[in-house]
């Protein structure tokens, strides 16, 4: 069995903390759409019939029925899409680093010390927070912002995230004493 991405590169002594994952949400397009496109290809001559096909209606038969298996063969499509990124995408916290990988056959990879980590920010629609999902925005120092699209729970992610960023941090004692040696020396 093949290992995943994050276990790959993981480096001694670091250790896997939290993992996110896609949300459903990504499979609604190419279901929608299959769905749709069934329910035309089967409802098409049905109602056609229903009208003797009169007129209009009667040259519409074809132009309906091959928009129905258009939209089931996109469909289709789209889910197998969906799927493929849904497997592929790996989302990591570590006790060193934040890691997201996407892609099937190429690959983009998102890896960041967390104490190079300046903050996390959630980006939520009115249906991501009704459903669950939402997107993350890393800030990395020196302006690098790395958008994390249509991850489940992001709230659960962030504070995983932030919990792991301020572990890393310098302790504050030392922060305390290093201001405090800085406001003698001004004396």
């Amino acid at each position: 069995m093949s290992r995943s991405y994050v276990e790959t590169v993981l480096l001694n002594g670091e250790e896997l903390e939290y993992a996110g994952t896609l949300h459903w949400v990504i499979f609604l397009p190419g279901f929608s759409s299959t769905i749709f496109g069934a329910i035309l290809c089967m409802l098409t001559p049905q109602v056609l019939n229903e009208t003797f096909m009169l007129g209009l209606l009667a040259e519409m038969h074809g132009y309906l029925l091959w928009t129905g298996v258009s939209l089931v063969l996109g469909g289709v499509g789209m889910i197998a899409h969906s799927y493929l990124r849904f497997v592929s995408t790996e989302l990591a916290v570590t006790n060193r680093r934040v890691i997201a990988k996407t892609g099937f056959i190429s690959r983009s990879t998102f890896e960041v010390m967390l104490n190079r980590v300046e903050g996390a920010n959630i980006d939520q629609t009115v249906w991501g927070r009704i459903l669950g999902f939402g997107s993350i925005y890393v800030h990395g120092t020196g302006g690098g912002i790395t958008p994390i699209d249509h991850i489940a729970d992001p709230l659960s992610f962030k504070k995983q995230l932030m919990v792991w960023v301020e572990r890393n941090q310098p302790t504050t004692a030392a922060n305390g004493a290093q201001r405090h040696s800085v406001a003698e020396a001004g004396n």
